[in-house]
């Protein structure tokens, strides 16, 4: 038998070598060792390093690289997998099929609601809206944590300043898990995420803990946290903890990574103009002199590294690049209050930073490692979620000092959503409508939950700056999908297809991080997101020290108020008054001059912006519907007294220290807060509502008093009558001098009507971008229109994989493009075998403009393509040379009427099977630019197709595995493609797919059969595993088809292949419709003990609806790969002719 000879062109992963590539041998023993340590629910790894699924070099026995950088100990395995690590549920059926935007009927947590339109919708009900409710979860949950005490901490605290490992039961039960000090490395980024996220808690909702939980974390820093006098940086954040004893002092042999000393040290600034804990600004001036003293001013290099001490990292990694913005943000702080640092060197640091940002980072926009290097436990030298929307933040913040800034901060933003889709086990990509993706390129399987509530806040914000309906809603989308994790017992699962993969185990994704940047959003989003018929301050450029949230009245100061200095408030009702410093402001039109805005909504809530420059207190007075009881109002059960205060509510309120006293509130509507006083005497309460008690108890401590604080609140309830009870616990935090509880009133309300959430929007206008374009600034055409970078796209081209270096092509042809007016537009361009375009739209009809060109001396005829439009096969096998009239010549297609799905126009360009020869082959599908718009497009080419296989003859690609290089190797849940053959992990232990010639260099592993020629497909596990490889097939319904393989199981010493019961090897045939939805699964026809080439074969009549077969192979192998494998040779796929 002949077996085909090379494909024309393979896809870009087929060929490529991880940067660093993994060796044949690597998990057995060290992985294995650890995965019994492993909980049940996090046996699934994708790698960070380099990819889930790696090639490698011709295999050589040799222990697997760290993960991720972290020590390889059997200690620690769990910690550093269970990051990035996931639950199975249910392996995705990767499918040659057409799709549209992903639907599926779960999202996290909860069944999918979709409006009208198809977009994702809210699936809480409750008036106070989805956001509302997910940060109240995530304060809940961390107002209610375990706290440590002497005996098994340094100090006693919330366990969560210790350790972000914990597990979180069904119920809402917390358990602090103890690790060993590599799990302490998340310090520094989960004290950034909680210093932010309680700042603005605070403002937010008036609640005196998140002043309490700042104190706790200040301290803990400073006391525990700083290297000795005698270090190279005396005195500085030790950020990334990961050596020493857990729950111990930081050991300064840990890595100081300064990008996260510097977010912590603007963190501990904000907390400081809350606080007015002074020792927590000198520590931060502190490090800004550190980072000033060791600033290297050499023009066009890196200031500062990436870390203080970078031989205490595992990798030799210390160059700084997109994370020297967040070092810009903490100086820049500095210098806002005031602090220069010795003859101004911490201005004179900034700058330098600046000027790296400016002339090195921000003309490498589309390199990869350019917006990297955040995450503490790998290198990271791959764009990631966090550093993207901190750098473009920074921008937004200085637009002065960066001009270009527009452009710049979305190309970097919407770059990630095509960096982030190349994973198949993630799938990153749009779900009803809205974009959900993972933290990188490589990390963390089908957890795309943290990833998108980072990139939306900065999306919000920017649409806020430039007026941008695409940006909005691109957000607000996102943001809607991104908030159906949370359950009110404070579980969150990240797993879009439910369940949880990180959340379960890492605390700081699971709520930390969401408390900081679901503010965030909201602060940029609040008519869309906004609770309705509530008060709430969701945006101040100064931070809010103080606010009391009042009747009729909500009064606050902030810590200064320099020019510029501005809140935003959604509230229940619209000023009749606004006053600063005692002063009244004007209503106005806009905010050029101290005054306020208006917006009413239509349901009585209104946005107000006041801007009041000069004058730090500010009251706002008005109709609002709360109702109020004062205390003397409330029943009172046990030992209570009533002590006056002129700062409480009626200058006077109940006060109780005593076990189970207790205080009833009756009260009708859908939201209740308790108002008391808090202090250092404080102590603790339990809280019942309707009965029912809460997880959450009301704690009165607070480092100073404060008074009218909002200690308890509840919104999104059923409209009607509630009852609340308070019962003191006469017991107190290790802090509080005392066991009192202050009780001043109850505000609630019964007030209706929604007012967020909107329905049918989005842009509506052009949309034009020129695929492969690295320039920062747009292009400018003809007609004086502007050209975008496009990047609003997938292709799935491997874990780890950069999608620019493998599919864009950034360098411009040369020759002469005819046919156009607009070269340039045809210069550039993307390529992959399969490759799809998301656009956001709000509903309307629209038209598609498609730009091409056969530029390259590419062989446009052995390089055909399908194209979709939003699931519709538009154009089969297109030529684009022989459409064009020739190479080089530019070719429009236009297609009228599109409607959009889901919210989306999704456009999908996917490599055709075509004819060499006697071969099957398929090349890459590729496009030059594209534009959408509202009615016709006017006209356009017509398509001429390339000649389309015999569909007689075998309909599979590479089906002898002769072009198959290396191999892949991953652990369970690792998926890819590999010359043509889609691949799957399903088992529970670490697996293998590998060119059978390759394994003539092992001869123990057993030595390389072929049944003809010199290439086949040999599958192997570390034990228990589980593989498919399988290829999709258009095939036509009503018809015969024959299937066969050639098989050989081995089992090399008695230990191998069919020793277990379980084992077997075969062929499954699997009938999908045109969007990959299966319709019938064949009986599998297997072996099940080893022996020699056997053929296994089947022949089927497809269904009506069948558009595709999936040809799979199966390996279920219950051996370690010493002991045995199986091989596959000489697939078939044909037609019956009769």
């Amino acid at each position: 038998m002949r077996k085909n000879a090379s494909p024309l062109r393979t896809p870009a992963i087929d060929g490529r070598q991880s940067k660093n590539a993994l060796a044949f041998r690597p998990w057995a023993a060290t992985l294995n060792r650890s995965w019994r340590n492993l909980p049940a629910a996090a046996r699934v790894f994708l790698y960070r390093d380099g990819g889930s699924c790696q090639s490698g070099p011709i295999p050589q026995p040799r222990d697997r690289p760290t993960e991720r950088g972290s020590p390889w100990k059997a200690s620690l395995l769990s910690l550093g997998a269970i990051r990035v690590l996931g639950v199975i549920v249910g392996l995705a059926m990767f499918t040659d099929a057409a799709r549209c935007a992903t639907v599926q009927p779960r999202y996290y947590g909860h069944a999918a609601v979709c409006d009208a339109h198809g977009v994702i919708a809210p699936w809480y009900r409750g008036l106070n809206g989805q956001c509302d409710f997910r940060i109240r979860v995530a304060a809940e949950t961390l107002k209610r944590y375990p706290w440590t005490d002497t005996n098994s901490a340094i100090a006693a605290y919330p366990d969560y300043l210790f350790t972000s490992l914990w597990q979180i039961d069904p119920d809402g039960r917390i358990t602090p898990k103890a690790s060993d000090a590599w799990m302490n490395g998340d310090l520094g980024q989960r004290s950034t995420s909680l210093l932010n996220g309680w700042v603005d808690y605070y403002r937010y909702s008036g609640d005196p803990a998140a002043v309490a939980h700042l104190t706790y974390l200040g301290e803990f820093l400073l006391d525990h946290c700083l290297t000795p006098p005698d270090h190279p940086w005396p005195g500085l954040f030790i950020s990334v903890p990961a050596k020493g004893k857990a729950y111990g002092n930081c050991d300064p042999e840990g890595m100081i990574q300064l990008d996260i000393c510097a977010s912590t040290g603007q963190g501990l600034l904000r907390a400081y103009q809350l606080t007015g804990r002074t020792r927590w600004l000198a520590a931060a001036r502190h490090w800004g002199d550190l980072l000033a003293e060791r600033c290297r001013k050499d023009p066009g290099e890196a200031p500062w590294g990436r870390y203080a001490n970078p031989e205490a990292a595992p990798w030799k990694d210390n160059q700084q690049t997109g994370g020297v913005t967040m070092i810009l943000a903490f100086l820049d702080d500095l210098i806002r209050l005031g602090y220069t640092g010795q003859d101004n060197a911490i201005v004179s640091a900034r700058d330098a930073g600046r000027a790296y940002l400016r002339d090195r980072l921000l003309p490498a926009w589309t390199v990869d490692d350019t917006w990297g290097r955040y995450f503490w436990d790998w290198a990271n030298p791959t764009q990631n979620c966090a550093t993207t929307p901190d750098a473009a933040r920074y921008l937004l913040h200085h637009q002065a000092e960066f001009p270009n800034w527009q452009t710049d901060v979305r190309n970097i933003l919407t770059l990630f959503l095509n960096r982030s889709g190349v994973a198949p086990e993630s799938r990153g990509d749009v779900y009803s409508g809205a974009w959900a993706f993972p933290e990188s390129s490589s990390c963390c399987g089908r957890s795309l939950w943290y990833s998108p509530f980072l990139l939306a806040t900065a999306l919000a914000e920017y649409a806020c700056h430039t007026r941008s309906d695409w940006a909005r809603e691109l957000a607000y989308r996102m943001m809607v999908l991104q908030t159906y994790d949370a359950h009110e017992t404070g579980v969150t699962e990240d797993n879009i297809d439910g369940g949880v993969i990180v959340n379960g185990t890492w605390l700081n994704i699971a709520h930390p991080l969401p408390l900081r940047w679901m503010l965030a959003a909201l602060a940029w989003l609040p008519e869309e997101l906004g609770a309705s018929r509530e008060n709430h301050m969701v945006r101040a450029t100064s931070v809010v020290n103080s606010i009391v949230y009042g009747k009729d009245r909500i009064r606050y100061s902030t810590f200064d108020a320099p020019a510029g200095t501005t809140e935003v408030l959604r509230l229940a009702f619209s000023p009749a008054e606004v006053t600063a410093d005692g002063v009244a402001l004007r209503a106005r039109a806009d905010l050029s001059e101290n005054g306020y805005h208006v917006k009413p909504l239509p349901n009585g809530d209104a946005i107000v912006s006041i801007r009041h420059d000069g004058a730090r207190h500010v009251v706002i007075a008005g109709p609002d519907p709360q109702e109020v009881q004062d205390d003397p109002a409330l029943t009172y059960e046990g030992d209570w007294s009533v002590e006056s205060d002129e700062a409480a509510f009626g200058a006077a309120l109940h006060v109780t220290g005593a076990s189970d006293a207790a205080v009833t509130a009756r009260f009708r509507g859908n939201q209740v807060r308790l108002i008391g006083s808090v202090g250092p005497e404080g102590g603790l309460a339990d809280v019942f509502l309707d009965g029912v008690k809460q997880a959450v108890p009301v704690d009165c401590w607070n480092p100073a008093a404060r008074a009218q604080q909002v200690l308890y609140h509840r919104s999104g309830l059923d409209q009607g009558a509630h009852t609340l009870k308070i019962v003191a616990r006469g017991a107190r935090n290790p802090y509080a001098t005392g066991c009192r509880l202050l009780v001043d009133a109850l505000l609630s309300s019964s007030a209706t009507g929604a007012c967020h959430y909107p329905v049918g929007s989005g842009p509506i206008g052009y949309q034009r971008m020129v695929f492969g374009y690295p320039h920062r600034s747009d292009y400018l055409d003809a007609r004086g229109e502007t050209w975008r970078p496009a990047t609003e796209w997938i292709a799935r081209l491997g874990a780890g994989v950069d999608s620019v270096a493998a599919s864009w092509w950034t360098d411009p042809v040369p020759a002469t493009i005819e046919g156009t007016v607009d070269a340039e537009l045809y210069r550039y361009g993307v390529h992959a075998r399969d490759f799809w375009v998301n656009l956001t739209v709000g509903p309307g009809r629209y038209h598609a403009r498609l730009k091409f060109a056969a530029t390259r001396g590419l062989d446009s005829r052995r390089n055909p393509f399908d194209i979709w439009i939003n699931g519709e096969r538009v154009v089969r096998a297109l030529d684009v040379a022989a459409t064009a009239g020739g190479p080089n010549r530019a070719v429009d297609l236009v297609f009228d009427d599109l409607s959009p799905r889901q919210g989306i126009l999704e456009f999908r360009f996917a490599g055709a099977r075509t004819t060499d020869g006697t071969r099957v082959i398929r090349g890459e599908a590729f496009l030059q630019a594209l534009e959408i718009g509202p009615g016709s497009g006017g006209s356009g080419a017509r398509p001429i197709s390339a000649p389309e296989p015999d569909p007689d003859g075998n309909l599979l690609l590479n089906p002898g595995f002769e072009e198959t290089r290396q191999g892949r190797t991953g652990g369970p849940g690792a998926a890819g493609v590999l010359a043509e053959w889609h691949y799957q992990f399903a088992g529970a232990t670490p697996s293998y797919v590998w060119q059978e010639l390759d394994y003539q260099q092992h001869p123990d592993w057993g030595l390389p059969e072929f049944h003809t020629g010199q290439g086949a497909l040999r599958t192997h596990t570390d034990k228990a595993g589980l593989i498919h490889v399988h290829q999709d097939v258009e095939t036509a319904p009503n018809t015969e088809y024959a299937a066969s393989v050639w098989v050989r199981a081995a089992d090399l010493r008695g230990k191998g292949f069919g020793v277990a019961p379980e084992d077997s090897a075969g062929l499954v045939l699997i009938e999908l419709d045109l969007e990959g939805k299966v319709l019938r699964e064949h009986p599998k026809v297997e072996l099940k003990q080893a022996g020699p080439y056997a053929q296994l074969s089947r022949t089927i009549g497809t269904l009506p609806d069948t558009a595709q077969i999936r040809f799979q192979l199966e390996t279920r192998i219950h051996c370690p790969y010493h002991e045995g494998h199986v091989t596959y040779d000489d697939c078939s796929l044909s037609r019956v002719r009769r």
